[in-house]
Order: C-alpha cells, then structure tokens, then sequence
C-alpha cells in the first residue's frame, strides 16, 4: 500500500511541475504574439 500511495504522490508532483511548465509557455507565447501585434509592419 505504501509503495502505491508513494507513486501516486510522485505521479500528481511530476504533473503538477509539467502543467506549470505548460502555462509559462503559454504565457511566454502570448506575450510574443502580443508584441509582434503590436509592431507596426514595415
């Protein structure tokens, strides 16, 4: 059982960091795009 509850544990940090990592990109994302509207085109 604890082994179970162990991975269980380990499997919800390790998506937790990737859903973060997912939401600064898609920040990171946005942000550039918001810039390259507002850029005036040559």
């Amino acid at each position: 059982m604890w082994i179970e509850l162990g991975l269980f544990f380990l499997v919800m940090i390790f998506a937790i960091h990737q859903i973060r990592d997912v939401r600064k990109e898609q920040r990171k994302r946005a942000e550039r795009e918001a810039q390259d509207t507002s850029r005036p085109t040559e």
